[in-house]
């Protein structure tokens, strides 16, 4: 209806229109709290309840009682509720093709919607799952507080993580995990993103002695096995940083090929006067970045982690499913289909197969 409608115009319609204003139908401003600070606010809180249920492990390990869900139990339930549906959340065993593994991980965020895992736990929360290195996003070790001992631990067991072979490896190119475009190479993999969660700081350890320690073993890493960030709850949050060469702009390391050839410094977050702060929403905010970034790649996972099983063929080329194109047109006279699968000969290795008596083959090969 038009705004410069008379009111004797509407007098057709049932019940009557009236006069509406939709000039002034628009989205409110949120008075309280704006969406800009809700994911943060968000993030905040489930760092709060992360670091009282560590303080409350602690102290019933302390009084040697039976502490419940361990820390790495917490920290995978709350990532599996802050993580997109499409990222699963697992504890278990990762592995490589070449029957290497790095072991019992605390948090593996895996792609379980296009890889299944090589090997199943007794029960569903079993800690034996077994999962191939192609289809994990990232690895996260946990640790009730951290010290130089917990530190260089779980820098071990994710550098571990990231020795383990990726065959193929995927690329950028790919239009979805399962699918490429007619020119994709296998230019880039993702790289595997690994990260150090910590309930706090162990007793009489200082942050920034930490945080040289995490630094300087990085250095003596390639890029590619690197440990890419470092989360102490309620303290502070490492990562990397480099700089855009063409705009000249501070920017978050990809860890890719894409800044293989920039230097990269480390950046620390931690708590300023009057300033709001999350160490675990600049944790989850890094991981979130790369995992839009990550391209997976899940083609022969069955056939790499399987056994190679050799089948026989029939000798005689009678058995044979002869091509439409040479096949009788009435394929219910088997007299005219026999004389055809006759006269069709098939060469393999070199041999005619044509005219054989029958039995089985020799044993060979079929590609996946």
């Amino acid at each position: 209806m038009r705004e410069d409608m008379p009111e004797n115009e509407q007098d057709g319609w049932d019940p009557p229109l009236g006069n509406p204003n939709s000039k002034g139908w628009f989205p409110r401003r949120l008075t309280k709290d704006s969406l800009r600070q809700a994911f943060f606010e968000r993030c905040l809180g489930v760092e709060r309840i992360l670091m009282l249920r560590a303080e409350l492990e602690r102290r019933m390990n302390i009084d040697n009682f039976d502490s419940g869900p361990g820390f790495e139990d917490i920290l995978r339930e709350e990532m599996a509720r802050l993580l997109p549906d499409r990222y699963s959340v697992r504890a278990g065993v990762v592995s490589d093709s070449e029957g290497l593994s790095a072991g019992d991980c605390d948090v593996v965020i895996y792609n379980s919607t296009w890889f299944p895992a090589i090997k199943a736990g007794a029960t569903e929360h079993s800690r034996r799952w077994h999962y191939p290195i192609e289809g994990v996003y990232g690895v996260l070790e946990a640790k009730q507080s951290l010290s130089a001992e917990t530190l260089e631990a779980a820098m071990q067991k994710l550098v571990t993580v990231s020795r383990l072979h990726v065959d193929p490896p995927p690329s950028f190119n790919r239009v979805v995990e399962n699918r490429g475009g007619a020119f994709a190479t296998a230019d880039d993999p993702s790289r595997v993103f690994t990260a150090i969660v910590a309930g706090g700081l162990a007793e009489g350890v200082d942050l920034e002695d930490l945080v040289h320690r995490f630094v300087a073993i990085n250095g003596q890493l390639p890029r590619v096995h690197m440990v890419k960030a470092l989360v102490v709850l309620g303290v502070g949050y490492v990562s990397f940083a480099t700089t855009d060469p063409k705009t000249g702009h501070q920017v978050r390391a990809r860890h890719s090929a894409l800044d293989d050839e920039l230097p990269l410094y480390p950046t620390l977050f931690r708590e300023r006067d009057g300033e709001p702060f999350s160490a675990f929403y600049q944790f989850v905010s890094g991981l979130l970045s790369h995992l839009t970034g990550a391209v997976l790649f899940a083609h022969g996972v069955a056939r790499k982690y399987g056994a190679e099983l050799r089948h026989e063929a029939p000798v005689n080329d009678n058995w044979d499913m002869l091509p439409r194109s040479e096949a009788s047109p009435d394929l219910e006279d088997a007299a005219a289909y026999e004389t055809e699968g006759t006269a069709h000969t098939r060469v393999e290795g070199g041999v005619s197969r044509a005219g054989s008596d029958g039995g089985w083959s020799t044993p060979g090969s079929v590609e996946s």
